[in-house]
């Protein structure tokens, strides 16, 4: 008794051994299929699990095949649905073009009969624009050149503000190193560093960090007798040139400010000739709108309807896109899950002849 039972336990293992085997060598194929995606994982999951369940290959090819069946049909059902659909939508957008392309008929028709208006008001709204452009840049130049004046102007007095400043500074630096040299005359040929660092921080203050001076004095070492003269000297001469640079501020500031009359009042010209011109402008094309409204009255209606009509009909167009765009991408969708669908069946019917 315990060898049969002995037996059938193995007959039972060796069963499910075979079946673990064939499985996995399933799963193996299909994990090199060249469709992959999530469909594909699931579908995988879904065999093996129904393979493990059943030990009938047969069973699990008949699912397969049930699955790939109902796909089919979707599919079948789909076109039908769609090709309803599109066929709708075809009619309407039919109807929709004849109606837009009568009406605008119609309205070409009538712009004939105020042919001659239509293109003597074009002609003045295009007169208008460019008017308007042109005094629009007249303005917009002489805003420019009045602010270019004035930035001119008061870049000019700070930069005087600021050279009378620096040159204090300079008569004040300059009688310090003197009164220094006179003081240091009568004791060594060396300043004491104490002054050295008043000095260089002076200058600094002065000139600015960037000044070749300021660089110059920050280097040196030795602050003798002559090399604070020579320093003396250089100070001097930045100051004339700053004094000079002054002196002539006024006759540069006259020269700016004709150089700006002379031009504010050339454009001032220009804009007020031109502002005349299109003052005639606005009142010949307000009266060749009063005599063209007569005309247009019949016209008002088509321009009125036309654009609801076309309006309409880019709706239907763009819901006809939309419908062929679902439909492809749900088409495309299903074609790949039958393809999948079909190479795991072939995998799976492998193993009946194994």
């Amino acid at each position: 008794m315990k060898q049969v039972t002995f037996l059938f336990i193995l007959f039972t293992l060796s069963i499910q051994t075979q079946l673990q085997s064939k499985v996995d060598q399933v799963m193996a194929q299909m994990d090199q299929m060249a469709l992959k995606n999530d469909f594909s994982k699931q579908l995988a999951g879904l065999i093996e699990l129904k393979m493990l369940q059943s030990s009938y290959v047969e069973e699990v090819l008949k699912e397969i095949k049930g699955i790939r069946d109902q796909l089919i049909a979707d599919q079948s059902v789909e076109d039908q649905e769609y090709a309803k659909k599109i066929g709708q939508l075809n009619v309407e957008i039919e109807i929709l073009e004849i109606q837009t392309e009568k009406l605008a008929k119609e309205l070409q028709r009538l712009n004939q009969q105020i042919a001659e208006l239509n293109e003597d008001i074009s002609k003045l709204i295009g007169t208008q624009q460019s008017q308007e452009k042109q005094l629009s840049t007249l303005n917009s130049k002489e805003e420019e050149i009045r602010n270019q004046y004035k930035s001119e102007i008061e870049t000019l007095k700070q930069r005087t503000t600021n050279n009378i400043k620096s040159i204090d500074g300079l008569n004040e630096m300059i009688a310090k190193l003197q009164q220094a040299v006179f003081a240091e005359q009568s004791k060594t040929t060396v300043l004491s560093q104490q002054h050295t660092k008043q000095y260089v921080d002076d200058l600094r203050n002065q000139l600015g960090p960037n000044h070749p001076l300021t660089a110059l004095v920050a280097v040196t070492t030795k602050f003798d007798v002559p090399t604070v003269t020579k320093i003396i000297q250089l100070l001097e001469n930045i100051r004339g040139e700053r004094i000079q640079e002054n002196a002539g501020a006024d006759e540069y500031e006259a020269k700016v400010t004709s150089s700006y009359q002379i031009t504010l009042k050339e454009v001032t010209e220009v804009r007020e000739r031109l502002s005349a011109d299109y003052s005639r402008t606005v009142v010949t094309l307000k009266r060749r709108n009063e005599e063209n409204a007569l005309s247009t009255k019949s016209r008002y209606q088509i321009q009125k309807d036309l654009p609801i009509a076309q309006d309409l009909l880019q709706q239907y167009r763009n819901e006809r896109e939309i419908v062929q765009s679902n439909y492809n991408i749900r088409s495309a969708k299903r074609e790949n899950e039958i393809k999948i669908i079909t190479q795991a069946y072939t995998i799976v019917a492998q193993q009946v002849r194994v």
